[in-house]
């Protein structure tokens, strides 16, 4: 019993080490850091690590936002073409399909890679050419090169961390909940319940219900509040209209947005624009 306890305590104290130095890499190193695991990697981890981690679990810039918006396939793509380039084992700087630099390091559990740290949000101008758009291209990301030095200095401490938690993890199970609660972290501009059943190879009956019964909230108020944060990101960073904000956010309807945007923040978009610039 004490053992169970004395090790809990130990994962407790790791994960709680890891959230406090990816914070200390975005506030006070300026990195826009994110941690990313191979599908099996993520279905096996328990909830407490899944939610722990989940806020860190995707690019927030108002650019990949935007991006993922119009095509989530094509960034499901190049996560799975990264792992690939992992399993080299080694750090490395890359340009996907839309344009945005990004460096990697992978995460090894023993000699497998089940993930990788990505320091993302950077431009070069020889990749204009493959910007979304343009002007939020420009606008939402960091036209300074990679800071290569301090990332292999940083980043490789954090991806020791992680693998010491997936190892002392050695649990095997399968939780469909996390890989959809994941999916929709990333992908919940424009996702329907259709589309999820259809990733996942499930009715949607089984879906919504697994979902309801685990999260506590239905499918489309868990992506509705994600799609909230996303519009106050573009309100906060981009001079963007109000209509096209509730569009690339996700809302079909401007008038449902600026309603549950009230309701979410207390006051409407366009006051918190200017009551936050």
């Amino acid at each position: 019993m004490q053992k169970n306890i004395k090790k809990v305590q130990i994962m407790d104290n790791l994960i709680n080490n890891i959230v406090s130095y990816i914070k200390y890499l975005i506030n006070d190193c300026g990195l826009r850091v994110s941690v990313h695991f191979d599908r099996h990697t993520f279905d096996c981890l328990p909830k407490q690590i899944v939610n722990s981690l989940l806020p860190y679990n995707s690019h927030t810039n108002s650019y990949c936002t935007f991006v993922k918006g119009k095509d989530y396939n094509k960034c499901l793509q190049n996560q799975k073409n990264l792992l690939i380039k992992c399993q080299r084992g080694e750090s490395f700087c890359d340009i996907c399909y839309a344009g945005v630099s990004e460096y990697i390091h992978p995460v090894r559990k023993g000699a497998e890679t089940v993930g990788f740290v990505a320091v993302s949000g950077y431009r070069e101008e020889a990749s204009r050419q493959l910007a979304i758009n343009c002007d939020l291209w420009e606008a939402a990301l960091d036209g300074n090169q990679i800071p290569l030095e301090l990332c292999n200095v940083v980043i490789p401490p954090l991806c020791i961390m992680l693998a010491e938690l997936l190892s002392a993890y050695s649990k095997k199970c399968e939780n469909e909940y996390n890989l959809i609660l994941q999916f929709l972290n990333e992908y919940h501009a424009n996702i329907t319940l259709c589309d999820l059943a259809r990733h996942f190879g499930r009715s949607k009956s089984h879906i919504s219900h697994l979902f309801k019964t685990e999260c506590g909230m239905t499918i489309r108020a868990y992506c509705n509040n994600l799609k909230l944060e996303d519009a106050k990101n573009f309100l906060l960073n981009t001079d963007m209209p109000i209509t096209e904000i509730a569009y690339d956010a996700g809302f079909n309807d401007v008038s449902y947005f600026i309603s549950l945007f009230k309701k979410k923040f207390g006051i409407a978009p366009l006051q918190y624009r200017k009551s936050n610039q």
